[in-house]
Order: structure tokens, then C-alpha cells, then sequence
């Protein structure tokens, strides 16, 4: 059984699923201990009197597990782009102190899923760095979650051009919310021809785990 240190779950387009997919991805993997960690969150909130990282919080209650504060590195009030977030807070974000933190992490488990924040052309530093400098930066391959929605195609083949231009492997496809429709089938097929990929996943709305099988295969642990 081989995995790799860790895995960059990126989305094709803003509410693709990318907390969903990361949380059924944790619980799938949990008889392996895996690691979870959300570099920057932005739309943080106040709970008791303690700032909450929202997607962190949604995987641990996904997996009724006790939410951790160290998932993530940078959290924002302003729900907007971390570039923008930390201007307006006067917060510099420091792409070195993630790198740290995601070795702290991952040396303690096989593996570790790591969300990103948007999209990969999102700006982390204004004009200097990107999500997918960062995702260059961990060193991970990336696993991307799309639609087979109408519409899916343009945006999944344009974002895997920018995977593929940037030198970022790609571990799989996960088509979230596929309802088996005639044109969903379609869209998959084209996509997973035009871009010759071939590890992929079809998530069902509401899947609430993914077959050990399955998962260590889309991952390479057999």
C-alpha cells in the first residue's frame, strides 16, 4: 500500500464541493489516520468567543470528530479572496509558514488532504502568488473536483490546461453531485477522452462514503 504524502483537493468553480469531496475523502481514508488541513480560510466566524474556520469545522462535524484550530494556518473575517482578506486585515500571508505547517501535520499521518481556498488562478499574494504556486510549493498532486452539470466541460478542461501548463500532476477527477443523466454521461465521457485521464470518481448527491476499494485505487494504494 503506497499513498502520497498528502493530496490538493482544487475545484473547477466556486460551490463545485471542494469541502464535501474533502470530507468524504477523510472519512473514506479514516481506518488510515488520515491528516486534514485547510491552509486559508476566509469567512471565518465567531463561536464562543473563538474564531471558526467553517470548512474545517463542516469536515469534523461531517465525521463527528473534535474541530481543531491548527487545520488551518491564515483565518479571515472578510469572505472574499485571501489575496484581498489579508490587505483589508492587515494579515501578510506567509507561503513558507504553510509549507511548515503542512510537514507539521503530515508527519504525523500517511497521508494528509489539503483544501485550498478557490480556485487555482485564486490570488494568495496580489499579483505574485497563486493557489497553484502553493500547490507547486507542497509539492502535491492534485485531486480535481468537477460537474458533469451542462457547462462542465468548459470548465473542467480549461482548468486541467492550467494543471497541465503549470506542471502540477494530477491525481483523478471526482464528477460530485452525478445523477446518471444521459447528458451527464456524455460530459464525462468527452472530458475524460479529451484530457485522456482515466482515474476518476462519480459521487452521488448526499454519498455518505466512498468503498475502501475504490478509494485506495483512485489513490494508488494498490
Amino acid at each position: 500500500m503506497k499513498l502520497n504524502k498528502g493530496y490538493f483537493i482544487i475545484g473547477t468553480d466556486t460551490d463545485i464541493g471542494k469541502t464535501y469531496i474533502s470530507s468524504l475523502l477523510f472519512k473514506s481514508l479514516f481506518f488510515l489516520n488520515p491528516g486534514y488541513y485547510k491552509p486559508i480560510q476566509t469567512g471565518c466566524y465567531m463561536e464562543d468567543g473563538n474564531f471558526i474556520a467553517l470548512d474545517p469545522k463542516s469536515l469534523c462535524d461531517f465525521n463527528d470528530i473534535k474541530y481543531d484550530k491548527n487545520m488551518s494556518t491564515y483565518l479571515f473575517e472578510n469572505p472574499v479572496s485571501p489575496h484581498l482578506a489579508s490587505e483589508k486585515e492587515n494579515i501578510n500571508i506567509d507561503p513558507a509558514i504553510i509549507k511548515d505547517s503542512f510537514e507539521n501535520i503530515s508527519k504525523d499521518h500517511p497521508t494528509t488532504i489539503v483544501e485550498a481556498a478557490g480556485g487555482l488562478y485564486v490570488p494568495i499574494i496580489r499579483n505574485s502568488f497563486y493557489m497553484y504556486d502553493l500547490i507547486n510549493l507542497l509539492a502535491l498532486p492534485v485531486i480535481l473536483v468537477c460537474s458533469s452539470k451542462v457547462g462542465s466541460i468548459n470548465h473542467t478542461m480549461l482548468t486541467i490546461a492550467l494543471l497541465k501548463d503549470k506542471n502540477i500532476p494530477i491525481q483523478g477527477l471526482i464528477f460530485n453531485n452525478y445523477t446518471d443523466e444521459f447528458y451527464e454521461k456524455d460530459n464525462v465521457r468527452v472530458i475524460l477522452e479529451a484530457s485522456k485521464i482515466t482515474n476518476y470518481l462519480l459521487i452521488s448527491p448526499n454519498q455518505n462514503i466512498i468503498e475502501k476499494e475504490k478509494i485506495m485505487e483512485f489513490l494508488g494504494g494498490f
